[in-house]
């Protein structure tokens, strides 16, 4: 038996572009502004976004795909694309023209952050042609700065990078609050020092939640915690702490306004022992030569009370021949002078040199 040929099937007519009699003179306008133009330059890509967008507006979305393709020769996705430059690279035109940037790579643009069309821009504006490759590689979220991927760390190094990040935080945090305390405790102190009446409520307000942050922070920086009694501590801890083993209990108390001094005692407070300790937590100035608080108790309030009569000064530590019954009674009556002076006396007679380097030593604590 014979077979017989099928007839090929008729291709499928194109839809016919149906266009709305009122939209037929400006779809002319763009169809004949299109095919005038010639070399497609960075500029006529502009135009032709500019041409195609008004078209858009008319049409329905699948009748402009129809339109660019049977009417105008371009594919609907070329059409968008010109439509995009039109749309999100007006702002940089000139630079892009200047630039001479083609349009493939215009088309690339269009769907680029500002960010990434800045990145390109410097790189065009220098002198390289890119391809649209390159380009495609420079804007991709890809290159976007992603948080680096960190390794775990174990053991003790690791240990130690944990805590060494958390200090950094932290001690950053309280150099701002101890900024912030110092700038509003300043012209405060200023004005006392001049006797003038300040208010305790005004300077609590500016510093009274800052200092009581700053004085959590250090604490858990150079007090830590002990959890174990019988553990002994750092042989160097006592000496790292000259100046500062006061500096908590002082932010503590800075932190708490109904713990501040009376009136009477206020201006010499603020201007005897908060200023100065501020400078020096700030700004490293020496301290005065005066006890500061080793921890922050009852018996320390007190003590910054008294006034600056009762303050040792340079002036006022003997000179250390070496141990006798007349220094070891002084020490006695003084609390203050025991507990500075007691750790540094030798058995044998110092020299003068020696002496002086204890001097100087007592200032700073």
């Amino acid at each position: 038996m014979r077979k017989t040929k099928k007839a090929n099937p008729k291709p499928k007519k194109a839809p016919a572009v149906v266009i709305p009699p009122e939209h037929e003179s400006l779809l002319t306008e763009v169809h004949d502004a299109v095919k005038a133009m010639g070399r497609r330059t960075t500029g006529q890509a502009y135009e032709l976004g500019f041409q195609f967008a008004r078209a858009k507006e008319v049409l329905p979305e699948k009748m402009f795909g129809r339109w660019m393709s049977t009417v105008c020769g371009y594919t609907p996705r070329q059409g968008r694309n010109y439509v995009a430059i039109h749309e999100h690279l007006q702002e940089h035109r000139a630079r892009l023209e200047a630039a001479a940037v083609v349009p493939t790579v215009l088309f690339v643009l269009a769907s680029a952050k500002p960010e990434k069309i800045e990145a390109v821009l410097a790189v065009v504006e220098s002198g390289e042609r890119l391809t649209v490759g390159q380009v495609k590689n420079l804007i991709k979220d890809g290159d976007e700065v992603q948080p680096e991927r960190k390794t775990a760390i174990g053991g003790m190094a690791g240990l130690r990078r944990a805590a060494e990040a958390k200090l950094k935080d932290e001690l950053a945090f309280f150099t701002e609050l101890s900024k912030r305390i110092l700038k509003a405790v300043e012209p405060v102190a200023e004005l006392l020092a001049n006797g003038k009446h300040v208010s305790k409520k005004s300077l609590a307000t500016k510093v009274e939640v800052d200092a009581y942050k700053a004085s959590s922070l250090l604490r858990s920086a150079i007090f830590p915690e002990r959890v174990d009694a019988s553990r002994a501590t750092n042989p160097g801890a006592d000496d790292a702490l000259v100046g500062w083993g006061g500096a908590p209990a002082l932010f503590g108390r800075l932190g708490d306004s109904l713990r501040w001094p009376g009136k009477d005692e206020f201006p010499t407070w603020v201007t005897g022992t908060v200023l100065p300790m501020l400078r020096f937590v700030v700004h490293g100035d020496p301290l005065p030569g005066t006890h500061q608080e080793a921890a922050p108790s009852p018996a320390d309030d007190a003590a910054e009370e008294t006034g600056p009569e009762h303050r040792l000064t340079l002036e006022d530590i003997p000179a250390l021949e070496g141990p006798s019954a007349e220094d070891d009674g002084d020490a006695a009556d003084d609390p203050v002078a025991s507990e500075a002076e007691t750790p540094l006396v030798e058995a044998e007679p110092q020299a003068p040199g020696k002496r002086r380097a204890m001097k100087e030593s007592l200032a700073g604590v």
